[in-house]
């Protein structure tokens, strides 16, 4: 009995000898040896929203072969279902890293590397139509739809909707846009690079957008070009009816006895004073009861058109007298006069191809901005890299469409003539 029990004793001892041993051979599994998690510059989370079927998309464009016949080139180009997410980013706006969002959308399919369009859209005021809560809305519905044709698109919300709506939108307000554009591509690159979404890039980054996203498109090419250290590089950029010099769009705003979109007079004035970009009340812009009632207005309740109807469309009943009559002048609006200045957007010696549009009947955006930033190109040096199309007898409205499929055509030429160059088929 006593001899089992030493034997039991003794044979376990060497187990545990065996185990120990093993244990010290093997290579240490301590936290410090796993794999770090990845740290991204940009990227946060991304959730699917909706596919759209390549058939449906067909559907949608052949509805608008009709009025628009030249889109019939891209009903044939349709090949590949589309997977539409909303991707939230890190950005920064007023010195402070922020959370913004926007849609990201891909062609369907295990096969093929594809370039990128971000699409930079117009003047909104209603939480509920940013792109990322407005999902079905026609034009982000038809934007949506041009992955199916072999393209990555993105459309960034801006900062002020979607996941940043608790901030005023800072409106026409050149940094915090183009950061927010920027960034909303460096964490696409993530998702592609870390295999976060079933897509290849081939490097190939193409700027679109229209009015306030005309402006947004030609700020963000600016500011991508003099920042290698971005890893960015723009291929091409279109922009159409964008308020480029805000000073020239001021102006023309003041210049008639009415102004059919008093929402975009206010909406600068608010959004520079939210900004501390100048300090005067804003009784010393606009008449009451108009000046203490703007920020109920601009509450992200509320779509352009219901803010026009609350404000009135008669300038000197809108604005008050002397900024109406010392804009330029008046000591008193030299810090909106520099905030205009500095947020402006001009010429330079561009090397990649840029595309001007502007309807030659724009009565909210005068196409005066569009030849004149035309001709600081020319001036700078960029004569052969820039065009410009006005847009014979269109408004601001109608212009917007035949812009966006002509930019598409276009991308697709370069596409072609890119893969040309490579040696592709």
């Amino acid at each position: 009995m006593n001899m089992r029990i030493l034997s039991n004793k003794s044979g376990f001892k060497t187990v545990m000898i065996i185990i120990l041993a093993v244990l010290f051979l093997l290579p240490s599994c301590s936290k410090d040896d796993n794999p770090d998690p990845i740290e991204y510059k940009a990227y946060v989370s991304h959730e699917l929203v909706i596919t759209r079927s390549a058939s449906s998309i067909k559907s949608l464009f052949q509805l608008m072969v009709p009025t628009y016949p030249e889109i019939a080139t891209l009903v044939d180009k349709v090949e590949y279902n589309v997977r539409v997410y909303n991707v939230i980013y890190k950005t920064v706006f007023m010195g402070e890293e922020i959370e913004a969002s926007g849609l990201v959308c891909i062609p369907d399919t295990d096969e093929g590397v594809f370039p990128i369009i971000s699409f930079q859209n117009g003047t909104n005021t209603s939480h509920n139509m940013a792109p990322t809560k407005d999902i079905d809305n026609i034009m982000f519905r038809y934007l949506q739809s041009t992955s199916a044709t072999g393209y990555i698109m993105l459309i960034p919300d801006y900062i002020g909707f979607g996941k940043s709506e608790q901030y005023f939108h800072p409106y026409l307000h050149k940094e915090s846009t183009v950061l927010s554009v920027e960034n909303l591509i460096t964490a696409t690159r993530e998702m592609i690079s870390n295999n976060l979404i079933n897509a290849d890039w081939d490097e190939d980054l193409y700027l679109m957008g229209y009015s306030q996203g005309g402006w947004a498109t030609l700020c963000t090419h600016k500011h991508i070009s003099d920042n290698p250290d971005l890893g960015l590089e723009v291929s091409a950029s279109s922009c159409g009816a964008g308020p480029y010099d805000l000073s020239v769009v001021q102006d023309f705003m003041f210049e008639g006895i009415t102004y059919p979109q008093p929402v975009y007079m206010t909406y600068t004035g608010i959004s520079y004073q939210s900004l501390g970009l100048f300090s005067n009340p804003l009784t010393d812009y606009f008449n009451e009861p108009f000046a203490s009632e703007l920020s109920t207005y601009f509450n992200g309740n509320y779509t352009n058109d219901e803010i026009n109807d609350m404000l009135n469309d008669t300038v000197s009943v809108l604005v008050a007298e002397p900024f109406l009559t010392g804009i330029n002048t008046n000591p008193d609006y030299a810090d909106f006069r520099k905030a205009l200045s500095d947020n402006s957007i001009h010429g330079w010696d561009v090397k990649e191809p840029i595309r001007l549009y502007h309807g030659t009947f724009d009565y909210y955006v005068p196409y005066s901005t569009s030849e004149q930033v035309y001709t600081e190109f020319s001036d700078a040096g960029a004569v052969n890299n820039v065009m410009y199309f006005p847009l014979q007898g269109m408004d601001h409205t109608s212009a917007a469409i035949p812009m966006v499929i002509n930019s598409l055509l276009w991308f697709d030429i370069l596409e072609f003539k890119s893969g040309d160059i490579a040696g592709l088929d």
